[in-house]
Formats: C-alpha cells, sequence, structure tokens
C-alpha cells in the first residue's frame, strides 16, 4: 500500500508541476488579448486575425503536445512501479 501512495503523490507532484504553469499560461493569453485587445486585433498572423489565433488555435498544439507528454511521464511511473513490485 505504501508504494500505491508513493505513485499517487509523484503523479500528483508531476500533474501540479504541469498543471498549474499550463493554467497561468492560457490565463496569461486571454489577459494579454483583453488587455490589449485593441492592439492585438489590428495584428494578423498567417491572414488570421492574431487574438483569434491566440486563443483559438495556438492553444491546442501546446494542450495536445503537454498531454502526451504527460501520459507517458505517467506511464512510466506505473512501469517503474510495477517492475518494482515484480522484483519483490
Amino acid at each position: 500500500m505504501d508504494q500505491i501512495d508513493d505513485i499517487r503523490q509523484r503523479q500528483l507532484k508531476f500533474a501540479l508541476g504541469i498543471g498549474v504553469p499550463y493554467f497561468a499560461f492560457v490565463i496569461g493569453i486571454f489577459l494579454l488579448v483583453y488587455l490589449a485587445g485593441e492592439t492585438i486585433s489590428k495584428m494578423s498572423f498567417l491572414n488570421f486575425p492574431l487574438h483569434y489565433w491566440l486563443v483559438a488555435v495556438a492553444i491546442y498544439p501546446i494542450t495536445w503536445a503537454l498531454f502526451i507528454w504527460y501520459v507517458g511521464k505517467a506511464n512510466a511511473m506505473e512501469d517503474e512501479l510495477a517492475a518494482k513490485v515484480e522484483g519483490e
């Protein structure tokens, strides 16, 4: 039971280490668009308004990359625990 608590704590620590900065990043983008709205709304990127690009397009590849990385690391932690349990 001690090993399960250990893996839970490691995964929670890892999730918060990724989740909190990611949440701050997302809120930061929305604040940037809100506070500099007039300036950003006049700009474009690849013929697409920059403020739409920031809040509707750019966030998804970042989210998916973090998701894939997180799942891989969480699975590696579980595999490490399984190897440790089998070795006992």
